[in-house]
């Protein structure tokens, strides 16, 4: 009888097996909730990137065309920030130019064309009236929902087209 009852007063050290796998299933739970707001997150972010690198393409346009009385003109569509079209200078310098190309500093209008931050393109086509300047979201965003949208003179929108 003594022995039972020795039995029964020893302590129980640590966790049992089950008391383990329920604390490492439900830390696996906050990690992958984690993980998966972190990613809508960073999606946000690349997503103002665009539409802030698109504002700022634009207004470089907008100086464009107030000193030169025309936007570069592209009949077919470029991809801005490829080797080729890497920054903005004067109408005389060629408009949309590579890195090669110098530009004279009063006529640099954006020395650096920024890059879509997932490596997508920002597509260009111009005429001496309007622009069509198209990037993709990832999520929705100030402008609306996630999809194809075009920057013009006047604003976005989600329609293409030279205006």
């Amino acid at each position: 009888m003594l022995l039972i009852m020795e039995c029964h007063k020893k302590k129980k050290n640590g966790f049992t097996l089950a008391e383990l796998l329920i604390v490492i299933a439900i830390i696996l739970i906050l990690i992958s909730v984690s993980i998966f707001a972190l990613n809508d997150q960073q999606a946000k972010a690349r997503d103002a990137k665009r539409i802030s690198d698109i504002r700022q393409i634009s207004h470089a346009l907008e100086f464009y065309y107030s000193n030169e009385g025309e936007y570069p003109v592209f009949e077919n569509s470029i991809k801005l920030g490829s080797s080729s079209y890497i920054k903005l200078c004067s109408k005389i310098e060629g408009g949309f130019v590579s890195a090669d190309t110098s530009c004279a500093q009063e006529t640099t209008y954006i020395s650096q064309i920024p890059v879509d931050p997932k490596n997508n393109n920002y597509i260009y086509q111009g005429y001496e009236k309007g622009y069509d300047l198209s990037f993709r979201t990832e999520k929705n965003s100030s402008l609306g929902s996630a999809g194809l949208y075009h920057a013009h003179s006047y604003g976005f929108d989600r329609s293409a087209g030279l205006k």
